[in-house]
């Protein structure tokens, strides 16, 4: 079972006071809100919606914290839309990751979102996001199970809170004879750590799901071979407070890459897949995510440009 649990705050400039509610603004006004809502199935949903200056660009920055497992996790992120012409905008974001594993409670602290626009920064504290998801044994989604390490292609890393660490994975069929079909994959990166009081754990970053139409007889790699290609990461999140704020954690074990993958309609071939992982600021690269686009850094092969794992066939 699951409670599913959403969060509300108002903000306001110009005419309305910071109580003001969404039946008091209008047009013309300057008028800010956020909400939150998280299921347990590993996403949230964003949306902001308000009133500013017409036709003006606006992005909403946040952030929260997610504590699962009891391992803290930050969430950093921004939203962008546009206000139409009476001024009006809204924001709507669905299938987000949490991040970390959501087979156990969640909880979800309380942050801040930060509007800009033309009028400037308006910044308040969110009230009331989600505080838990409690949620059943769910069964897992149907498909060929897949694993793959611990490969340590990124030799030993020392992982700050807050680092972002990115995975990614290609795949290639066996042979060229198969049908066109759609390959559905949804993963996991789990990175296992070591603190310097001896203690461990792991942390997991959600890959998300994604679907990749593959031509009949197609022999290669997908989504992409290069593995400096923006295409070849999947999904990207921030390192926990591990062995505690400030405290690194040691990597030398490696990633592990989990998967369940489905062919639509299934052609009954067989499939090898290899993986990767990232983080460039325990590589003195700066704290770099691989899947965003706007950062000109991420596109240097000494940043971004990991190495694969070894290649494993799927069962």
């Amino acid at each position: 079972m699951c409670r599913r649990l959403g969060g509300l705050i108002a903000l306001a400039v110009g005419l309305f006071a910071s109580a003001a509610t969404p039946a008091l603004a209008q047009p013309g006004s300057h008028y800010f809100s956020v909400e939150v809502d998280a299921t347990c199935d590993c996403l949230y949903e964003f949306a902001a919606w308000g009133w500013t200056d017409a036709n003006t660009s606006v992005t909403v920055n946040y952030s929260f914290t997610v504590t699962a497992g009891g391992v803290k996790y930050p969430v950093n992120a921004s939203v962008t839309g546009t206000a139409d012409s009476s001024g009006a905008f809204l924001i709507d974001v669905k299938g987000l990751s949490l991040p970390g594993g959501c087979g156990s409670d969640v909880t979800i602290s309380p942050g801040v979102a930060t509007l800009t626009d033309s009028t400037g920064l308006v910044i308040g504290s969110f009230q009331n996001l989600p505080a838990s998801l409690v949620c059943g044994l769910t069964p897992p989604p149907p498909g060929k199970a897949l694993s793959i390490g611990p490969s340590s292609m990124e030799g030993n890393l020392n992982i700050r809170p807050g680092d972002w660490v990115s995975g990614g994975y290609s795949f290639v069929f066996v042979d060229g004879s198969h049908a066109a079909t759609t390959v559905n994959v949804t993963s996991t990166l789990t990175m296992p750590y070591v603190c310097s009081n001896g203690t461990s754990g792991q942390f997991i970053i959600n890959l998300g799901s994604h679907s990749y139409n593959v031509p009949a007889g197609d022999k290669n790699w997908q989504p992409t071979g290069d593995a400096n290609n923006i295409l070849s990461w999947a999904g990207s999140g921030q390192a926990p407070e591990g062995c505690g704020p400030g405290n690194v954690m040691n990597n030398s074990r490696g990633g592990i890459f989990s998967a369940t993958i489905t062919q639509v309609p299934d052609t009954g071939s067989l499939i090898n897949w290899r993986f990767k992982y990232r983080d460039p600021n325990a590589k003195g690269k700066g704290n770099v995510n691989c899947l965003d686009a706007t950062d000109p850094r991420r596109a240097k092969a000494d940043v971004c440009g990991a190495s694969w794992s070894q290649t494993v066939k799927d069962p």
